[in-house]
């Protein structure tokens, strides 16, 4: 099985460790979406959250690795409009591997006055 990495979760932001170093972090103000998607050819039941980042880059997140539950219990209290886990996991389970997917949080523009 590949390394799942750890996300390690602070009050300011969040990392993705892999193989005792730390490959990605980011602040939570960073997040621009979250998607969680079943890829093509997965065997198993897991979910992976695809974390868009402000920068255009994407971290991806696998629901087994350690430290996925306490990312989403912060990110809810963090994101305002984030979609709960209840709302979205068992459909998602239920759909076909390789799909589009669920967006469960979109940050909105700021509006100009």
């Amino acid at each position: 099985m590949d390394d799942l990495g750890r996300i390690v979760v602070v009050a300011a932001g969040f990392a993705l460790w892999k193989g005792g170093r730390c490959i990605a972090a980011a602040r939570w103000a960073d997040i621009r979406r979250l998607r969680a998607y079943r890829p093509a050819g997965e065997t198993t039941d897991a979910v992976r959250l695809g974390v868009d980042l402000a920068d255009s880059t994407v971290m991806e997140f696998h629901e087994a690795a350690p430290g996925f539950d306490l990312f989403l219990d912060r990110a809810s209290a963090t994101l305002p409009g984030l979609l709960t886990f209840a709302s979205w996991h068992p459909a998602l389970l239920l759909a076909p591997p390789g799909g589009e997917g669920t967006v469960i949080f979109e940050r909105q523009p700021l509006k100009r006055r």
